[in-house]
């Protein structure tokens, strides 16, 4: 039975298409540290949720993590063409420097 993943208590619930720090630094993570190029709409979002619940338990052994000892398959279903568009929306909330962004 899949589960549902919602933020922990104490982190951000994220706006649809709203710039956030966390959201640009999990985009980040994935693209240097993983080779994966998310998109900052869906894919950033459920990754966000997947490494909170992931950390938790980890480093938190009372805490029933609902993907512990599970696997996780993700779908990567696109949507990486509005990637430059987006973060054109990080420029102007002064969240990346403008040379981060491809015009």
């Amino acid at each position: 039975i899949p589960a549902i993943l919602t933020p922990l208590k104490g982190k951000p619930y994220f706006r649809f298409g709203e710039p956030h720090p966390y959201l640009l630094e999990t985009f980040t993570e994935m693209k240097d540290e993983h080779g994966v190029y998310l998109d900052l709409l869906y894919g950033v979002t459920a990754w966000n949720l997947i490494f909170q619940h992931w950390q938790a338990a980890k480093y938190d052994n009372s805490y029933d993590s609902p993907i512990k000892g599970r696997q996780i398959m993700y779908v990567h279903s696109g949507g990486l063409e509005g990637v430059s568009s987006q973060l054109v929306r990080y420029k102007h909330k002064g969240l990346i420097e403008p040379d981060q962004v491809q015009n």
